[in-house]
């Protein structure tokens, strides 16, 4: 089969609306007016169909699809985008916003102008369909959109068939693909020795998704590799998705240098991936994305996605099986990842995903910490600023923190050079969030805190989406919590039980089995016995 070549795609394409007539009621032929015709176009085309071959790296895949989108300020592009059987995420895109745009034109006549927009020079009219050179594949030698029938007729010298106009869902996850397309494609940039366990190495990598914000940005993260597996020729048992729980440091990120706890994950013979999410590693310079699951969970699945594909390149054997795992903010990550899963890619099978001490209802998280204190003031600190910041809620961090954390907020947290302790005991020295917090915040019906409690609702992950039937969940989670209430498990079990789903728990007082003399809080000392649930669930069944 011949390759696709992606250093240079002629994307030649023409546009041909058909003075096809309508009728109106009185049966007399109408023409649609220039405009009606321009409104037409205005939406994004596309066909899918089987296709079998490889891309230029010799990576099969079976599938296509052809997109063209005609905005309505006259701009727009092609693009091929094609799929493998993993699942439905593209295996490369060719053309697209990026190297294919357009700019269109509706004459009064009902021609449709494309136009270079970098040149300002008219494509020339499109070659008949004819076998040739693979490139064209990626040409659109021929599409004729009729402005009566809401379908583009399309040819070109591989494929022919008809572009249909997307639905809403179908729009934007074609949109989401082409946005990716834009960016660098994902690689590993770095590969580094673990002089904790010398068995195993960590590749560093950049991949395409998403900001807080929706806009298209590179992040970063981590493929541990067990290398003993390697040698011995034996198989992965798959991969494990695992998100990081609370830090503040750029040198806690997993692509910084902290390996220790994907390193450990890798100990039960999955390959771990694991997200740096927004805020670290190569955006460490923005605000991190603190208990944003909506921007955490997208993250962290991109890198799935991105991981997944550059594993093939590491020449290692492995089952299929997919696990997910995160405690506290990495819990409410994992719970994020299943969210984006059921909403974006029922495709991609969980074989179990094992979330603890997560604040999954920051809501009702909120309302017990003002109440009194907390062991982690941080937490509280950062959460406030996250969701102002994202959510662009506009208020200046007088408004919700005191002095000296507000006036010191920039150094002592967006630096990124503190952590977790010498913040909470050295620099910030209180517990009771009335001392950290102004009255505004610990009033819970202030205006202030009313606008805050909109964005916790519209991230909550109690509600406002239906998981996957066939989701098995662990669900983790200390009674003695003082930093993530237990209300939060709670809350979680009852959304997923009222949509069906009965997770396996764990609720109990479990940092007391473990010692607490290195004078650390129950929420990381139960994060101990959280683990060791997850590697006797690994032993039992692999």
């Amino acid at each position: 089969m011949m390759m696709m070549k992606t250093k240079y795609i002629a994307m030649i394409a023409v546009l041909l609306l058909s003075m096809s007539a309508c009728t109106n009621g009185t049966d007399n032929p109408t023409v649609p007016s220039q405009q009606e015709m321009e409104k037409s176009l205005v939406g994004l085309w596309y066909e899918t169909f089987d296709y079998e071959d490889v891309t230029e790296s010799g990576k099969p895949f079976n599938r296509a699809l052809i997109a063209v989108e005609a905005n309505a300020d006259h701009t727009g592009y092609v693009a091929l985008a094609v799929f493998d059987d993993a699942f439905n995420e593209p295996l490369e895109i060719y053309g697209g916003p990026k190297d294919a745009p357009f700019t269109w034109q509706v004459t009064a006549e009902g021609k449709v102008i494309l136009k270079d927009p970098a040149t300002g020079e008219t494509y020339a009219p499109s070659r008949t369909r004819a076998a040739s050179s693979h490139n064209d594949f990626v040409d659109i030698s021929q599409i004729k959109m009729t402005s009566g029938s809401s379908s583009v007729a399309f040819s070109n010298a591989s494929h022919e068939g008809t572009l249909a106009k997307a639905e809403s869902s179908n729009s934007e996850m074609i949109q989401e693909w082409m946005a990716k397309s834009t960016l660098p494609r994902a690689c590993i940039t770095d590969s580094i020795p673990v002089l904790l366990f010398p068995n195993h190495m960590n590749y560093v990598f950049n991949y395409p998704s998403f900001d807080p914000f929706g806009n298209p940005c590179t992040l970063s993260g981590t493929i541990t590799v067990n290398k003993s597996l390697i040698e011995e020729d034996k198989p992965f048992n798959g991969i494990l998705l695992f998100n990081h729980f609370t830090i503040y440091a750029t040198t806690q990120a997993p692509s910084r240098g902290a390996v220790e706890f994907p390193t450990g994950a890798s100990l039960t013979d999955f390959i771990v991936v694991a997200p740096d999410y927004y805020g670290f590693g190569i955006t460490e310079k923005e605000p991190q994305a603190y208990c944003i699951s909506r921007a955490n969970g997208r993250a962290s699945l991109d890198a799935y996605f991105a991981a997944k594909r550059l594993i093939e390149d590491l020449n290692v054997k492995k089952n299929d099986d997919f696990i997910i795992a995160g405690y506290s903010e990495g819990g409410q990550t994992t719970m994020g990842v299943l969210r984006e899963i059921s909403e974006r890619h029922p495709e991609v099978k969980v074989k179990r995903a094992f979330a603890g001490d997560g604040p999954y209802d920051i809501n009702s998280m909120f309302d017990a910490l003002t109440k009194g204190t907390t062991e982690m003031p941080s937490t509280v600190c950062n959460l406030l600023y996250a969701y102002n910041y994202f959510f662009r809620l506009g208020f200046d961090i007088h408004d919700y923190l005191r002095d000296p954390v507000a006036a010191n907020f920039d150094d002592w947290f967006l630096s990124k050079k503190n952590k977790r302790k010498a913040l909470d005991e050295e620099l910030i020295k209180t517990k009771k969030v009335s001392e950290l917090c102004t009255e505004a915040v610990c009033d819970g019906n202030s205006a202030l805190m009313r606008r805050f409690k909109t964005a916790f609702s519209a991230d909550a992950l109690t509600s406002g989406w239906k998981p996957l039937s066939d989701f098995d969940i662990m669900l983790f989670h200390d009674t003695k919590d003082d930093v993530v209430p237990v209300e939060n498990f709670y809350a979680m079990s009852q959304f997923l039980k009222a949509n069906g789903i009965q997770p396996e728990e764990f609720v109990g007082e479990y940092s007391s089995e473990t010692t607490k003399e290195a004078g650390i809080t129950n929420h990381e000392t139960s994060a101990i016995t959280f683990f060791l649930r997850i590697i006797e669930w690994i032993r039992a069944n692999y």
